[in-house]
């Protein structure tokens, strides 16, 4: 499986760190990628030890999520639809 850079912009930089805004903003833009999830919670403006907030935040989006481990890392798989990770690999959490 190939794992992505977090893809991030200034834009989400600007908005207040942790917010549902920024959150929903870094989301969207690593739509249909397999990612670090703790970067992604970097970029997102949240510690690891706040990822269910990142995942409450999401909950009511439309967006499928997919929790997944790759060696010893902690990756995530966003989409909009039903569309599952490469290789069907993961647990869906939403």
């Amino acid at each position: 499986m190939r794992i992505k850079a977090v893809l991030r912009d200034t834009d989400i930089f600007q908005l207040e760190a942790g917010s549902k805004e920024r959150i929903l903003a870094a989301a969207k833009k690593n739509v249909d990628r397999v990612i670090n999830w703790p970067t992604l919670m970097q970029v997102m403006g949240l510690e690891f030890e706040e990822r269910t907030k990142m995942l409450e935040t999401l909950e009511n989006s439309k967006m499928s999520i997919w929790l997944l481990t790759q060696g010893n890392q902690d990756l995530i798989f966003l989409s909009e639809g039903d569309e599952v990770p490469p290789e069907d690999i993961g647990y869906k959490w939403q």
